[in-house]
């Protein structure tokens, strides 16, 4: 395995074990430990990165490292003299493979308890989002500023609130039953979502799509069927939609790494399992009386997957799903996709006229300049386009997609054979 192989298969490793490990060393110990389970885990990963660069990657590597984050932290509580307080709660300090592989069941519903503990009531929905994506997903600074448009000095100072609101009002984790569910649910979706949208759409870095947000993000809402009351209509949605959108994952790039857009996309390449299960949890979540955010933007996505090709697609139908969506979501990237879809159906020039309207709230968006870019270009002023194109190119941080727009500004500028 070569050296990039190893680190790939570190940092997946890292997505995928980091909540679980956090999760479950605090449901072991305390949520007042957090710090200190934190900092395990991640000498344990640390350890990792440096033994496996040259040693073999072990035949059970969740089992090692857990182990070793589990030793790391006794240490760390016998140097703080608080070994006696919490050694108790720690049977086996030497826990062989075999029982760890035997605790999925009590992985799962430490999970679960985690999401509800980083959406406890006494914090504010702001501090619920920045410890989810934190603890539960393991995102860096960097990307918790990103996801949530906050620069990073702020970022930081916002998580070290968070954290310490959780380890003095939050207490026993525990799943919450009735109304107390209905209260936190919604944060919890919502972290989920900008989860995936982060990986489905990679702010900034080489690739176009970080597989392995959109894998946590959907792994993150799986376990949440597990509890009862979880199992909602917009759970469901929201499970169809990431189905919906991972579906075309194949064919959103070349094999070169590149940009593939819709309109060229090789439809073939469709993961046909991914898209009838996304149907099933479309038809639960149908079940509701009420029509949610999550239930209209899985619709979109199921238009967009299906179609038998770009020119088939059903734009007045998914124009139609937007005005209802803006509605209930009026955020400026949903204007901004509702209004490209009006240039599917009123045409580029109605679409420009809509763009002066939301002009004072995106702007400084890479995304609103690019679309306003495409716009310009299609009733044939090439001059306007070119001038947002290069506003866009400026903004873009993911190397792919600012490649893909260098290149679209040069097939502009190139004189077209006749």
């Amino acid at each position: 395995m070569s050296k990039s192989e190893i680190n790939n298969a570190i940092d997946h490793l890292f997505r995928q074990e980091y909540a679980k490990l956090v999760s479950l060393f605090t449901n072991r110990y305390s949520s007042a430990l957090i710090d200190q389970i934190e900092d395990a885990v991640q000498e344990s990963l640390l350890k990792a990165a440096k033994l496996w660069s040259f040693q073999s990657i072990p035949e059970n590597p969740s089992a090692w490292l857990y182990r070793v984050a589990n030793n790391q932290l006794i240490d760390q509580l016998r140097r703080q003299n608080k070994s006696v307080a919490y050694e108790s709660q720690n049977e086996s300090v030497e826990e062989n493979v075999s029982e760890f592989e035997l605790e999925e069941g009590q992985l799962v519903d430490a999970q679960l308890r985690m999401i509800f503990a980083c959406c406890h009531p006494s914090m504010k929905l702001q501090e619920q989002l920045i410890l989810s994506l934190k603890l539960l997903c393991g995102l860096s600074v960097k990307e918790i500023a990103r996801a949530l448009l906050k620069k990073e000095d702020a970022a930081k100072k916002a998580i070290t609130r968070a954290k310490h609101k959780f380890k003095t009002e939050v207490g026993e984790l525990l799943v919450p039953e009735g109304e107390a569910i209905n209260e936190r649910l919604d944060a919890v979706l919502q972290v989920i979502y900008l989860l995936f949208n982060e990986g489905y759409k990679a702010t900034e870095g080489d690739e176009l799509i970080r597989h392995e947000l959109c894998e946590e993000a959907i792994r993150l809402a799986f376990i949440l069927t597990n509890a009862k009351d979880c199992h909602t209509s917009e759970l469901n949605a929201l499970i169809a939609m990431m189905l919906f959108k991972a579906a075309r994952f194949p064919a959103r790039t070349g094999k070169d790494g590149s940009l593939v857009t819709l309109e060229h996309q090789d439809r073939s390449l469709y993961r046909e399992d991914y898209i009838q299960w996304a149907w099933k949890f479309m038809q639960e979540s149908s079940k509701a009386e009420n029509t949610s955010v999550y239930q209209l933007e899985a619709a979109i996505s199921s238009y967009y997957t299906v179609a038998a090709s770009y020119e088939k697609t059903n734009w007045k139908v998914i124009f139609q799903l937007y005005d209802g969506l803006v509605k209930l979501k009026p955020a400026p990237v949903v204007k901004m996709s509702r209004v490209f879809v009006m240039s599917k159906v009123l045409g580029a020039q109605k679409a420009l006229e809509a763009m002066a309207e939301i002009e004072g709230e995106s702007s400084e968006v890479q995304s609103f300049q690019a679309l306003k870019a495409e716009l310009y270009a299609g009733v044939g002023d090439f001059d306007n386009a070119s001038i947002h194109l290069k506003k866009a190119i400026e903004q873009a941080q993911n190397i792919t997609e600012k490649r893909f727009l260098e290149a679209k500004l040069l097939n502009w500028k190139t004189p077209k054979s006749v």
